[in-house]
């Protein structure tokens, strides 16, 4: 497994979109699992980990720490020296495909403003509740 790992690492940039690794940051919860070992060598070798669990969505590799964590969701990265942090490859590839295509009519008439979102109307308190909220009026 740990040469499997390491040999999918090397491909691995190379099918990943722009923007899908960031190096110096980090994310922070969510975590699946921490791993130690061959998976925490190379930030490579972390994504490849992430890639073979279906669960992943988002890994981050820190080099000082020697360790690799794989998250269940992406939340959004922060700054963190010596860390690097991506998507999974089966995430980013989503991402790519919902680019390229074109959107659809909702999609459309959305982004010409056609779409509006319902009034919101907001009733005043009854006097019993506005005195119990507020005693001192």
């Amino acid at each position: 497994m740990i040469v499997m790992l390491l040999i999918a690492s090397l491909s691995l940039p190379h099918g990943v979109p722009a923007g899908a690794i960031l190096h110096g940051e980090e994310r922070r919860g969510a975590v699946l699992v921490r791993l130690q070992g061959a998976p925490a060598l190379s930030w490579q070798a972390c994504a490849a980990a992430c890639g073979y669990r279906e669960a992943c969505q988002a890994w981050t590799h820190n080099a000082y720490q020697n360790r690799c964590t794989l998250h269940a969701a992406p939340l959004p990265p922060r700054p963190f020296p010596g860390a690097v942090t991506g998507l999974s490859p089966s995430l980013a590839a989503r991402i790519e495909r919902a680019i390229e295509r074109e959107p659809s009519a909702r999609e459309r008439e959305a982004l010409e403003g056609g779409v509006s979102a319902p009034p919101v109307v907001i009733s005043p308190l009854p006097e019993s509740a506005q005195s119990q909220l507020f005693p001192e009026r």
